[in-house]
């Protein structure tokens, strides 16, 4: 390996099969929908501030996928291999992880360490079918940091569901070869796609919630599947009315009602059945723990989720609310690794409900235990839940929309919950191949 004019090569980073399937899988400084997910995960995930998806070539690197990157790399999405921790990754082909760059002998005159301030680095090998590493998915934190064994095992998850994409990217590339053959039997096979697209429409439709009639609250919902022709996604929100549940002091029945969006880790048909299961079981939770918080409801879901096999995994906010003598309404939450909810009180204050726990299905000592909160409501509050969908896509900073979406909903709060969700579904239009599900409730 040499250095001239600050750009390193080396001979290993230019194999001629390694060059060709980076090539192939179509990827360089522009960000990828696909790679961006898996970048924003590993943020959110291992709470670090910077996250990358990083292919390495000779003579530089690019991020098709980058969470937290400060400018001017932000817009660039690239640097030269002087800057490169990445590329040890793909000399070895092993992990690197490392806890403080500025003592380690391998990297600590890498000119990222002056001019990007990585200081804790943990990346993980990006490999094709073949064996070829083409880069890493990497954490970086502007910090020294012991990096925890529950991380490592979760980064090394997520980089093989990236690897895959990128073997799955590959493979298309070689089916094109095939496509003319294909088509020869389109026709043949029109009439049963057809079938299989009706069937998983009306699928969708009875999976998702017939929303009930509950006294002094009134909401409404939309859902948006990523994919349009078949309608099918892992999104979901309910509503369940809890009949019975509690009692006020008087002793005469209390409105209890638990509400809950979620989105389920996958796409399409696969994702749309697990989805129907977990809000099945959910709902379950929520009427054998009604007197209890909805940490409760969700621990006691994925105690059953992990005891059947089911395994599933995503995020979800599950709320209980309750209105009581004087007109308010008692609200609690738990909220497991998604987007924050939204209240606007009648005086036209929005504000996030901030605070999140680890996502369900996955280990435990990921993240710190699930912690509940609680809010008091006036009536005539207006209570907005959403999936990641709205919020997030390509080319679009997931803060600066969910700013927008506050600000619109300060403006939207006096009007009726089927107009307020009409509206933002039409002014923020979806930027990403997500579901989304969008549910407003006025608090009566």
């Amino acid at each position: 390996m040499h250095a001239v004019d600050d750009v390193v090569t080396c001979g290993d980073l230019a194999d001629p099969g390694r060059l060709a399937a980076l090539a192939e899988a179509g990827l360089g400084p522009r960000p990828d929908p696909d790679m961006e997910w898996y970048a924003e995960r590993v943020r959110r995930w291992l709470d670090v501030p910077v996250a990358l998806v990083s292919l390495v070539r000779p003579d530089e690197q690019v991020f098709p996928g980058a969470a937290g990157l400060a400018e001017p790399y932000r817009s660039t999405r690239r640097t030269p291999l002087s800057h490169s921790f990445c590329q040890h990754v793909v000399l070895t082909g092993t992990p690197l992880v490392v806890e403080d760059s500025r003592d380690h002998p391998l990297v600590r005159d890498n000119l990222a360490v002056r001019d990007l301030a990585v200081v804790a680095y943990a990346g993980m090998p990006l490999t094709d079918a073949a064996g070829n590493v083409l880069g890493s998915l990497c954490a970086i934190d502007v910090r020294p940091r012991r990096w925890r064994s529950t991380e490592l095992d979760a980064l090394a998850d997520l980089a093989a569901g990236c690897a895959t994409e990128l073997r799955l990217r590959l493979a298309r590339r070689d089916a094109d070869e095939e496509r003319a053959r294909r088509d020869a039997l389109e026709a043949s096979l029109r009439d049963s796609v057809e079938r299989s697209v009706t069937v998983a429409r009306e699928m969708q439709l009875a999976l998702l919630t017939t929303l009930p009639a509950v006294p002094g609250l009134e909401f409404a919902t939309r859902y948006a599947p990523a994919d349009a022709e078949q309608y099918v996604g892992g999104d979901w929100f309910d509503v369940l009315p809890l009949v019975g549940a509690a009692e006020d002091s008087t002793g005469d029945q209390e409105t209890v009602v638990v509400v809950s969006v979620g989105d389920i880790v996958g796409h399409e048909l696969d994702a749309a059945i697990t989805m129907g299961q977990v809000r099945s079981m959910l709902r379950q939770a929520a009427w054998d723990r009604a007197a209890g918080p909805p940490s409760a409801i969700v621990a006691a879901f994925e105690r059953a989720n992990a005891g059947i096999g089911l395994d599933a995994a995503g995020t979800t906010v599950v709320a209980r609310l309750r209105r009581r003598p004087d007109g308010q309404w008692a609200m609690s939450w738990v909220n497991a690794g998604h987007p924050p909810p939204l209240v606007v009180t009648p005086d036209g204050r929005a504000e996030l409900l901030e605070g999140h726990g680890r996502l369900f299905g996955l280990p435990r000592g990921l993240i710190g235990p699930r912690r509940d909160q609680e809010l008091v409501l006036p009536a005539g509050s207006l209570l907005f839940l959403h999936s990641d969908g709205l919020v997030e896509g390509r080319g679009t900073d997931a803060d600066e929309r969910t700013e927008t979406l506050r600000a619109r909903l300060a403006d939207l709060g006096a009007i009726a919950p089927d107009a307020v969700v009409d509206t933002v579904m039409a002014e923020l239009p979806r930027s990403s191949g997500d579901d989304v599900v969008a549910m407003a409730l006025r608090l009566g």
